[in-house]
């Protein structure tokens, strides 16, 4: 009976150890399907390995996110996932006996949760005593960075029991609690600081981490305390940190729209939307949940991003009725002797970079509504829509116009054009006005059917 060897089974741990998550378990299907004693070998270590993975998310369960980057690229406290595995590795050893009480473990206070807790004891120490052992490739972080350091790390471990219980309760503080949940939450973060000068900071963190939506974390900071929602009391806190990091991504994203702007395609314009309605979301929850001085440090920053926002909006607004009439212009049209008038311009291409670049940027336009309530600009944006409307139905007409009359060549290039228009008002959601021109463009192409006797 064949066998993986002893340099076989190293290479083939190492390889299954390296797996992610989500490939651990294809690779699992995989090997139990395969045939032979050293399939069979392999299907054990890849076994082995998704329990020991599955015991260390129970017993890690609170810290787990802090070990990935959030996906909103806000700044905050994370730790490289290599670390996760080494100091899970220090934190078993010797405790092997423990282990199995991880194995199924519910929602309900037991003996895993004694085994969880001593674990990240181990876990804390080991970053203390055996920092370069745990974290060999440490670099201490940039000036004004989250401080992702051995010791932070450590430091979160100590409050993991804590985070075990505080983590049900989160989505009642990011919503409306009552006076006995706010106790819970504040009673939370003084039993942290009893443990640690940072316990709160480091608790906040924790939670964080656990928020996909980083404006909401707002309503937790600002209520950890009687006065937290007051600038002058916050930013003279450790949790004064969370507001700041947000404005730094806000001004980054601030930035990042002014680039995107030289780019008039579809992708870029949907990320010029998603940036600007997460600015917006972040400074409308500011105002609702803290009290912000102008003349503050927090305030000019908001008030500066909002000044921006508005500018990069407003030449947004610009381009879109500029990239309209390129799209769909106008030409000078001779009457009779010398009189002539901007009529619409019939043989305009009916596909290509302009009728795109139109589409897109009216597409960003219209998703930016909410956004645009936020910066001072939705009298703007309703005033650019109903020029727009005007001028799509006005052109649309006219052409429809010339087509009944006899006066074009080429009647269905024409008419597709008419239904770039159509389409132009759909999207800027002037639904009552694309309905009318679809009406007009549907008779006149019935108009030219060949009638039957």
């Amino acid at each position: 009976m064949s066998s993986l060897s002893p340099a076989n089974r190293a290479a083939l741990t190492a390889v299954v150890e390296a797996c992610p998550d989500g490939g651990l378990a294809q690779l699992g299907g995989v090997v139990a399907a395969l045939p032979g004693d050293k399939a069979a070998e392999l299907a054990v270590i890849v076994g082995e390995e998704a329990r020991d993975r599955a015991r260390r998310a129970t017993a890690f369960g609170p810290l787990l996110p802090l070990f990935h980057a959030r996906t909103d690229g806000v700044p905050a406290l994370t730790f490289p996932p290599s670390v996760l595995k080494r100091v899970w590795r220090q934190a078993v050893r010797g405790e092997e006996a423990f282990l199995p009480l991880l194995d199924g473990a519910g929602t309900i206070d037991g003996e895993w949760t004694l085994a969880a807790d001593r674990l990240c004891a181990k876990a804390a120490a080991a970053l203390r005593d055996r920092p370069r052992e745990v974290w060999p490739d440490f670099q201490r972080p940039a000036e004004g960075a989250p401080p992702a350091t051995p010791s932070e790390l450590a430091g979160c471990f100590d409050l993991t029991p804590l985070a075990r219980t505080a983590l049900p309760r989160l989505s009642v503080w990011l919503e409306r609690p009552d006076d006995n949940q706010l106790a819970g939450l504040r009673l939370l973060i003084q039993d942290c600081l009893a443990l640690s000068p940072d316990g709160g900071r480091r608790m906040i963190d924790i939670l964080f981490a656990h928020v996909a939506d980083a404006e909401r974390m707002l309503r937790v900071v600002t209520r950890t305390s009687r006065l937290a929602d007051r600038e002058v009391t916050l930013s003279h806190s450790e949790m004064g940190v969370f507001v700041e990091r947000l404005l730094t991504s806000v001004q980054a994203r601030v930035q990042g729209v002014a680039a995107l702007r030289a780019s008039l395609g579809a992708e870029a314009m949907q990320t010029v939307v998603d940036e600007v309605t997460w600015c917006a979301g972040v400074l409308a929850e500011m105002d609702m949940t803290l009290q912000i001085r102008p003349d503050s440090s927090w305030g000019k920053t908001a008030r500066m991003s909002r000044v921006q926002v508005s500018g990069q909006l407003s030449g947004l607004m610009k381009s879109t009725a500029a990239a309209v009439h390129a799209a769909l212009p106008m030409k000078r049209r001779t009457l009779a002797g010398r009189m002539t008038r901007m009529c619409p311009w019939l043989e305009a291409p009916v596909e290509g970079e302009p009728i795109e670049a139109a589409a897109a940027l009216l597409a960003a336009m219209a998703a930016l509504r909410g956004a645009a309530v936020t910066f001072g600009c939705e009298a703007d944006r309703s005033a650019l829509k109903t020029e727009l409307t005007d001028y799509l139905s006005t052109w649309s007409n006219e052409a429809l116009d010339s087509v009944s009359d006899d006066e074009v060549q080429n009647p269905d290039h024409v008419l597709r054009l008419v239904g770039i228009a159509a389409r132009f008002l759909t999207v800027i959601e002037a639904l009552e006005a694309a309905r009318a021109v679809r009406r007009r463009a549907a008779t006149a192409e019935t108009a030219r059917l060949p009638q039957s006797d």
